[in-house]
């Protein structure tokens, strides 16, 4: 046991040994070079100021002589020759340099920075009113800035001089970053211009600003998709698509707060102008307005449920204005909390993902047809979903707080209220909930281009050229993907590895294999 403790105390001991010995050598080696590259600055600098680079050598770019015609790692010789190059300028940072007190790498990245605007080369060189003493040694006093960087290059790690120069570029710069910010917003420009296809074009360039809070409340409101969100071939969800869907919610939550930009008394929301028959689905003969523009009523029921929509709604035969207060059509705040307190996975679709902050209210019995806004004919979805459910053949029966059975079939009423009657058990041929639907278009490639889910036969006769050259560009990548794969998997397979072992000789006089 003592003989074995003995050898464990020895073994220490040599390590320490080896260790302090290591470390002696490599400090006298890293002094060696820092001395070698002060000895060449000096030369460069001296070849610099005869212009012998270029009388003697023909290079009038200091690396590029020093990367040509000596060995010189290129990030060495860009170090040498930003020193070099500014060495009449900055005099007590090159002493530093030259003296071998700092580090090349130090003074060199401490030159560049303070070349970077007349306002740190003109600070930097500026005497103080009186010497400041060195944080690292008091007896050292610093007449000017300069010094006193060059005390961080020589005494502090690359961290603190780097954050010393970000310190004193801060400082300089109040004024250069508000002429920088009257300049950007005076380049900063949005065009917002509707296209053949109905759809809008949004293009322009923001300033730094306003840039960082749109990127910030995108990453807010849609963070990355996680990788439990991913589908069977590994593919996340597009963040894009859900960028748009967040700068919708951005617009419309802000059109309906009463402390948004109003004209004329009212904020950024939308009109809606129809009569109460109309939208109750008679056949009347007239048109629902948006913003002065003819729309269906089947779009017209569904804009009458968002929130960002002001309805007004009056019956034709009087002429009478029907006053429907926000109140009545739209849920409150307490009722809204107790909807999504009974919903907090989110939008009520099977397998939607889309977060409760984004939902819609749906009525199952429509408030235009006497349904009432409680919590019992109410069921939150998202936009997309929502909007589906307005479609022909959509019914949804409320189950419970927060539940819902929603199911397509040959009835072509929307929002009629039957419930029960049009859902389960109502007898039809092709009776099927949403997640029947989702699982029979699960097989077609194109609905799978989509991250809102977008059956093929939902696709409009408008969008159709739009929508297949999407899906045969993402069935492209997606093929394009797949031989990638599956070449590097024949590499793998086929490729004879490099460190495999050669297989055992026979023994003398076994058959040739």
């Amino acid at each position: 046991m003592a003989a074995t403790t003995g050898n464990t105390i020895q073994a220490r001991t040599s390590a320490s040994d080896q260790a302090a010995a290591i470390r002696t050598t490599l400090n006298a080696a890293a002094q060696a070079v820092n001395n070698h590259y002060a000895q060449v600055l000096a030369s460069v600098i001296a070849m610099k100021e005869q212009n012998l680079h270029r009388t003697a050598f023909g290079y009038s770019a200091l690396r590029d002589l020093l990367l040509s015609q000596f060995d010189f790692t290129h990030r060495t010789a860009s170090d040498i020759a930003a020193i070099a190059r500014l060495s009449s300028k900055f005099r007590a940072l090159v002493e530093a340099a030259v003296s071998g007190q700092a580090r090349i790498d130090q003074v060199a990245y401490a030159v560049r920075q303070l070349d970077r605007t007349p306002a740190m080369r003109l600070f930097t060189l500026t005497p103080f009113r009186q010497p400041v003493p060195s944080p690292f040694d008091a007896d050292t006093l610093c007449p000017t800035p300069e010094h006193l960087i060059a005390q961080y290059a020589q005494h502090a790690p690359f961290k603190d001089l780097q954050r010393h120069l970000d310190e004193l570029a801060a400082h300089l710069a109040e004024e250069t970053e508000l002429l920088d910010s009257l300049g950007e917003q005076s380049l900063q420009w949005i065009e917002v211009a509707e296209q053949d296809n109905g759809m809008w074009a949004l293009s322009g360039e923001l300033s730094s600003d306003t840039g960082r809070l749109l990127d910030k409340y995108l990453k807010t409101a849609c963070p990355p998709p996680r990788q439990d969100e991913q589908d069977a071939e590994g593919v996340l969800p597009a963040q894009p698509n859900r960028h748009a869907e967040a700068l919708h919610q951005l617009l419309a939550g802000y059109g309906t707060s009463p402390k948004a930009v109003k004209r004329h008394g009212h904020t950024a929301t939308l009109d809606l102008t129809v009569d109460i028959q109309t939208l109750k689905g008679e056949d009347t003969g007239r048109t629902p307005l948006l913003e002065g523009q003819p729309v269906s009523v089947a779009k017209a029921r569904h804009l009458a449920c968002e929130a960002g929509i002001i309805p007004s709604v009056f019956d034709y035969a009087t002429g009478e204005a029907i006053e429907l207060g926000r109140e009545k059509r739209l849920p409150n705040a307490a009722l809204r909390r107790k909807l999504e307190l009974e919903q907090r996975e989110g939008c009520a679709w099977s397998g939607c993902s889309r977060p409760v902050a984004w939902t819609e209210a749906h009525h199952i019995t429509h408030w235009a047809n006497g349904g009432e806004t409680n919590a019992g004919n109410l069921i939150l979805l998202c936009r997309f979903h929502h909007g589906r459910i307005h479609t022909a053949g959509w019914s949804v029966e409320k189950t419970g707080p927060g539940q819902a059975t929603i199911t397509h079939h040959n009835h072509t009423t929307t929002d009629t209220g039957a419930g029960a009657e049009q859902a389960r058990g109502c007898g039809c041929e092709d009776w099927r909930t949403d997640q029947d639907m989702d699982a029979e278009h699960a097989t077609d490639e194109a609905n799978n281009v989509f991250p809102t889910g977008l059956y093929r036969t939902e696709w409009s006769d408008t969008l159709k050229p739009d929508l297949d050259s999407r899906a045969e560009a993402a069935e492209r990548q997606r093929a394009l993907a797949a031989i990638r794969a599956a070449r590097a998997k024949c590499r793998t397979r086929f490729t004879p590895s490099a460190t495999k072992a050669p297989e055992p000789a026979g023994a003398p006089g076994d058959p040739p294999t």
